[in-house]
């Protein structure tokens, strides 16, 4: 049996430890709030303390602390040399992701869960088989009401799940073009942006939508493919061009697997652990993101 540290036991932390617990995992909680030990003994995490220790004889580490403290963390657990898996976004510094660049050679790899959603790999398939033709425009929305995070803005939180969505179906990182940050009493509550030169993306993220929204979508030359929801087990696919009439176009849902993407990385990542590959999703991919949300904010600074 592997034995993993699990550093923060926040929101996400309560998953990552239930999905580790279901892989027959060994799991040590370090949470700086003590009141939080009864529920992880419940959960079934073996151990609990208020500090995370280095050398502590763990297998592997991940971080899911607040995002704020992600560096930090990952500066202090880097000397042990096990494997780390750290959330995303693996910092909202530029400046610490390229201090981070240092430690590309090493095993660590950040959390990006949509490069592990089913309806995700399905619709980089239908770009792969050209059988709609060329693509030519990829939108995305990341909408909801508010956030339990309080201690980084909407866009570090929301928006890296669109950078990396367009990363796996383009094969490379749009460059960013423009963007537009809404501000609320300083803070940004979310952002438009339009990246890419050859095939342009659009991201909207907001906490300003009562309802929540997570669509992601690609215009191609002939027809339209749609991720609804996060939730669902098909794609839409709607066959026929810009000047095809509403009553020929056809539609077909295209169904893919539904395993939960937190539990798919997580099951990659123990994997890689008995000796199986690297997850696809490593140290420089997260540097990558957190540079283009830098750029991304530069830009919308720029009126």
């Amino acid at each position: 049996m592997k034995k993993v540290g699990l550093v923060g036991f926040g929101i996400w932390g309560r998953n990552i430890l239930r999905d580790l617990i279901s892989l027959g995992v060994e799991v040590l909680v370090f949470d700086p709030e003590e009141s939080k030990e009864k529920e992880a003994g419940e959960l079934g995490a073996s151990f609990f303390s208020i500090n995370w220790d280095p050398s502590h004889q763990v297998d592997a580490w991940i971080i899911s602390s607040p995002a704020i403290t992600h560096f930090e963390v990952l500066i202090d657990l880097i000397p042990s040399d096990k494997p780390i898996f750290v959330e995303k976004p693996l910092t909202c510094s530029l400046e610490e992701a390229i201090e981070l660049e240092k430690y590309v050679d090493r095993t660590i790899f950040v959390m990006h869960n949509w490069r592990y959603h089913g309806g995700i790999k399905l619709l980089s398939e239908i770009v792969k088989s050209g059988e709609l033709g060329e693509l030519r425009f990829l939108k995305s929305n990341r909408c909801n009401w508010t956030s339990p995070r309080s201690d980084v803005d909407s866009v570090w939180t929301l928006i890296p799940h669109d950078i990396t969505i367009a990363y796996s179906i383009l094969g490379h990182f749009p460059e960013p073009i423009s963007a537009v940050e809404e501000t609320y009493r300083g803070i940004a509550r979310g952002m438009t942006a339009i990246l890419g030169k050859s095939i342009p993306c659009v991201f909207e993220v907001s906490n300003r939508y009562f309802d929540k929204r997570r669509e992601v979508r690609l215009h191609f030359e002939k027809g339209v493919a749609v991720l609804p929801d996060e939730k669902v087990d098909y794609i839409e696919i709607y066959f026929g061009d810009d000047r095809s009439k509403p009553d020929s176009v056809q539609m077909e849902k295209r169904k893919f697997e539904a395993r939960a993407p937190l539990l798919e990385e997580l099951s990659q990542f123990i994997d890689f652990l008995f000796g199986g590959k690297e997850p696809p999703t490593s140290l420089s991919e997260g540097i990558m993101v957190i540079k283009t949300i830098a750029r991304l904010k530069e830009l919308s600074r720029l009126k």
